[in-house]
């Protein structure tokens, strides 16, 4: 299995694939192809529709009705070569560090870019032979070089003494992963631009094996600050921004030293004054202090294991480790891998997406202020994986949709429907964006006798084939399935390895099956339609659900409290003295 994975551009079509993989590294000369519609149906390859296709190496964006031509070239070669293997790397060279500098002025972009004051020292743990090193400036000779067990410290007479021997260590250990907090946006950036200002920027670009740094401006992928340095050939991995991205949790503070405390039981080190103060008053301390940060990077990968995280996942979408924070990156990678596997060609993305300035998103609740003697609490499994299954969402299955001209919200299943005067006339949308007005008796004969499911804003799905994202989230649920049921027997047979493994990996389709509907959000992704149509149709049925499901609960849980009905608990079912509503009169209706 590969660990990276880079392409250079050599003409039309035509890339050096730069891959390292659990041999070594290799280079491979490869050019990128696409499929065009045609009219012989006697063609091998098929669209997600149906159509013919030819494989063609030579196009322009002017060529029409073309597919899977728009997928990045390293994506494509690694889909092409891997396909649905997903079987996690091994043998990575992981290498968590932290730099420290002398205070200067806020970290903006343009400070970054600057990089105007010194590094005073370097600190790092190299994963696999488990050996800690920190440079570290010392001008005042205070130091001596030391190597003790594990830990070795190095002092430099001058700050381009360090930046040089780091380099020098740097690329001695070749490390595949660069692992750092907030690393993104500070320590690899400053560290880079730093070693231009004192070594020039053609020792600095030794960083990459390849000899190449890509500075990155305005990177679409990266949202809160435009500054972004690519090492290529060095994957980077942000430890606060996968935590951002795993966890979930909008935490009060994301200083490393919170997070390290409340995950990792550990704090930072101590000091009185600033940080440059500590440097010059007591650099034994310092150097403490810089071992510690990188210390808590490794305790809490070793608590959260958002490394091996990062690679399953990175795995399952077939990219590299550093493109894992863009959750259509690693579906689009996934899923066509499995189309592809099924002889199916994946969509070209719409070539124009359009998006919609807004729609709803999750349900919130607003309760009424109040004093109440009972209340409940609700939790609807895989919520959005289970919408888009049932109602058999997906751009090939969609087929139109009523516009809501009445502005009724979330309330257009057919039962809804049914509740009209037929006469009543509504305007319908078809899958060509073509529109017209239908009356409502019509329109619920066609949905019957098409058998159509339909959304709650009102979105038609065909149910004659099952769509690619229900399939491909109904393989997910199994595979998850399965890996729960591997855990569960490890840890029963006291196997902590295995079931860790299978932890991490069950886990990775768990967050597979909820990342799902956010890419059907981005009008760019593959599967996904322009003004956010798909996405949409799975919040509004959500909403539709959980307001149905919850007058449902409560009109039972009146019924039981009036005596009317008798309450059965299960074993993990607990009952407070507070626990229920009071009576909601509006009956529960059936969406479809």
């Amino acid at each position: 299995m590969y660990k990276k994975c880079y392409a250079t551009r050599l003409g039309e079509n035509k890339y050096k694939i730069h891959l390292w993989d659990e041999g070594g590294y290799d280079e491979i000369e490869w050019y990128n192809y696409a499929y065009q519609e045609c009219s012989e149906d006697k063609e091998e390859y098929k669209g997600l529709g149906g159509e013919s296709l030819k494989k063609i190496y030579k196009w322009n964006k002017n060529y029409n009705n073309l597919h899977f031509h728009d997928m990045k070239p390293h994506q494509k070669y690694l889909v092409e070569k891997y396909g649905t293997d997903d079987t996690p790397s091994t043998g990575h060279r992981e290498l968590f560090f932290d730099i420290e500098c002398e205070i200067g002025g806020a970290l903006t972009e343009e400070y970054i870019e600057r990089a105007p004051m010194p590094i005073t020292s370097i600190a790092w743990w190299d994963k696999t032979p488990d050996t800690w090193h920190i440079l570290i400036l010392d001008k005042k000779n205070q130091l001596k070089h030391t190597k003790a067990k594990s830990k070795e410290i190095i002092p430099c007479s001058t700050e381009q003494e360090l930046l040089a021997k780091f380099l020098e260590h740097f690329r001695e250990i070749d490390p595949d992963i660069l692992i750092g907090y907030n690393s993104d946006f500070f320590d690899i950036p400053y560290l880079y631009y730093r070693m231009c200002n004192v070594l020039g920027q053609e020792w600095a670009d030794q960083l990459s094996p390849l000899g190449d740094v890509n500075a990155k401006k305005n990177n679409q992928y990266f949202f809160k600050r435009n500054q972004f340095v690519d090492i290529i050939g060095v994957e980077s991995l942000d430890y606060m921004r996968l935590h951002k991205k795993y966890s979930w949790k909008d935490e009060p503070s994301w200083k490393l030293d919170a997070i390290g405390e409340k995950y990792a039981k550990v704090k930072k080190i101590d000091y009185d004054g600033n940080l440059d103060q500590l440097f010059e008053t007591d650099i034994n301390k310092f150097i403490q202090y810089n071992f510690r940060d990188v210390e808590i990077l490794k305790l809490l990968d070793e608590k959260l294991q958002y490394i091996a995280l990062t690679k399953n996942l990175s795995h399952k979408g077939n990219h590299n480790y550093s493109e894992v924070y863009s959750n259509s990156i690693t579906q689009d990678g996934a899923i066509s891998a499995y189309l592809l596997s099924q002889n199916i060609i994946p969509p070209p993305r719409d070539p124009n997406p359009k998006s919609k300035k807004g729609y709803a998103g999750g349900y919130l609740f607003c309760p009424k202020a109040g004093l109440y003697k009972y209340m409940f609490d609700e939790d609807l499994t895989s919520l959005y994986p289970s919408i888009i299954m049932s109602l058999n969402i997906g751009k090939e299955t969609f087929k139109g949709r009523i516009i809501d001209a009445d502005d009724r919200n979330n309330r257009l299943g057919l039962n809804d429907l049914k509740e009209l005067a037929h006469y009543e006339e509504l305007l319908v949308e078809n899958n060509k964006g073509q529109q017209t007005t239908v009356n409502v008796g019509r329109l619920i004969s066609m949905i019957e006798q098409n058998n159509l499911a339909i959304s709650a804003n009102g979105s038609l799905f065909t149910t004659d084939r099952q769509s690619t994202l229900s399939t491909i989230l109904a393989k997910w649920f199994e595979e998850r399935k399965v890996y729960k049921a591997k855990m569960a027997k490890a840890y029963k047979a006291n196997d902590k390895e295995k079931g860790e493994y299978y932890f991490l990996m069950q886990y990775t389709m768990k967050i597979l099956l909820n990342s799902l509907y956010g890419a059907t959000a981005l009008p760019s992704f593959r599967y996904g339609m322009s003004y956010s149509i798909l996405s949409e149709a799975i919040t509004l049925t959500g909403h539709r659900i959980i307001q149905e499901s919850a007058l449902c609960a409560n009109r039972h849980m009146n019924d039981v409290i009036r005596g009317k009905k008798e309450l059965k608990l299960t074993k993990k079912s607990k009952v407070k003295e507070e626990e229920f509503t009071p009576d909601i009169k509006e009956q529960p209706r059936p969406m479809w």
